[in-house]
């Protein structure tokens, strides 16, 4: 580009001037940057004009580098109609730190539908915490279930191991629990038997922030953020590339990740993804033997153990888990099947094979790079990250979260568990 420019133009066109122009035609999108790298953000261009077609929910994480310059990958991940994983926009920064995630989510705001109702989910990072309620204030924030009982683990270590456990399953019984009749039940069960040792963490941990019952957005049934942490494992042996090999990298699995699906999505001869029918397969083989009754157009009785009353002009349950997911799921599947209605009609338009293709429809193109240009002395040069070199040997492996317990498989037994090869009391194979 630069030879172009002094051959067709006669005008010297600088380095870096001449890669923002490949930036923005490969569909990766530079942001602004000082001298040196620790302001530089990528956001999938593909991605931003189809992020509309996702479902409004986008979890949030950062995971360190293992290259030679380190730093933190920062990323906001959502979920395409079929459960995929899709990668909305990526940053390295110099740590993960209040500054970095400020600046991170002003560049994500800038790349979001305007208007749009999005639900954050997160590991409740102190400066995420923070650079979250300022630039998204009205946004639903969530925390991540599988951190937050990592972190109860801690306050439980008095406890005996069958105690323990169970108190972390009520806890999980109180997330998911769809009304505040029931969350307060089980909640007042948790306290009782936690005892003082859990109320420092329970301060600290608003209701409408983890469970379902006092939850005021919309995240479609998302409790953790494994999502991002499967974007984590996904490019594990990249993040030992030099920043911008990390970066092309990345964008090459996206390219192809892209191109895939696209090719997948344009075979599917159905209304909706594989993942809803899947869903509504499984109502209707556990819904075969329930009663239903006919109160008028739109609203119908479930008779089980116990009632239950669906409303589908509302779309909502007695249950409250059709508010809560936004999928019909059984007790809505078993009304809207006694209505003779159209059942595609009741499900979200992210579930339909159309927004997927569509999310899909744009692609993320490859730029050759057969030569590059000589820098100029006195053209921009983009200097790596500013990052503090810390003392010891460098961690090439993952910083478990607080309270998370590694397991592995042994090679005498061959099965999973926590206890060394010493104290493994199964038969030798």
């Amino acid at each position: 580009m630069v030879c172009d420019f002094k051959d067709y133009y006669g005008t010297e066109v600088s380095y870096r001037r001449a890669w923002m122009g490949v930036e923005k035609a490969r569909g990766l999108v530079f942001g602004d940057y000082s001298s040196s790298f620790d302001d530089l953000r990528w956001y999938v261009d593909a991605a931003n004009d189809c992020n509309p077609y996702c479902r409004p929910v986008l979890m949030l994480d950062g995971t360190f580098l293992k290259g030679r310059h380190k730093g933190c990958l920062l990323a906001a991940m959502a979920k395409d109609g079929n459960q995929g994983l899709y990668p909305l926009c990526f940053a390295i920064v110099d740590s993960e730190s209040y500054d970095s995630w400020h600046w991170f989510l002003s560049k994500l705001f800038v790349i979001l539908t305007p208007g749009r109702d999005i639900a954050f989910v997160t590991d409740r990072h102190g400066g995420l915490l923070k650079a979250l309620a300022e630039v998204f204030p009205f946004s639903s924030h969530s925390f991540c279930l599988m951190h937050l009982k990592a972190n109860l683990n801690t306050y439980l270590s008095m406890t005996s191991r069958e105690s323990k456990e169970y108190l972390l399953t009520l806890f999980s019984r109180c997330a998911y629990a769809p009304t505040i009749e029931l969350f307060n039940e089980l909640f007042e069960e948790f306290k009782g038997r936690c005892g003082r040792s859990v109320e420092k963490f329970l301060e600290d941990l608003p209701n409408e922030c983890w469970c379902n019952a006092h939850f005021q957005g919309k995240r479609y049934g998302e409790m953790c953020t494994n999502v991002a942490e499967s974007f984590n494992s996904w490019i594990r042996d990249e993040r030992h590339l030099f920043s911008t090999s990390l970066v092309d990298a990345i964008w090459v699995k996206l390219m192809e990740q892209f191109s895939r699906r696209r090719e997948v999505g344009n075979k599917w001869n159905r209304i909706v993804c594989p993942f809803a029918e899947k869903k509504l397969e499984e109502a209707f083989n556990d819904t075969k033997a329930w009663i239903v009754k006919k109160c008028s157009n739109d609203i119908y009785e479930i008779q089980l153990d116990h009632s239950v009353m669906v409303d589908i002009g509302k779309r909502s349950c007695s249950c409250r888990l059709w508010e809560i997911d936004y999928f019909p799921y059984k007790h809505g599947f078993c009304a809207i099947k006694r209505s003779v209605k159209d059942l595609n009609s009741f499900l979200d338009d992210y579930y339909c094979v159309s927004s997927y293709c569509d999310s899909y429809s744009h692609s993320i193109y490859p730029v050759p790079s057969m030569w590059k240009p000589n820098v100029v002395v006195n053209d921009d040069i983009v200097l790596p990250l500013l990052c503090k070199r810390l003392t010891g040997r460098p961690r090439t492996e993952r910083i478990p979260s607080k309270g998370e317990i590694k397991r592995i498989r042994y090679s005498r037994s061959g099965k999973m568990g926590i206890h060394n090869q010493k104290t493994c009391k199964e038969a030798l194979l």
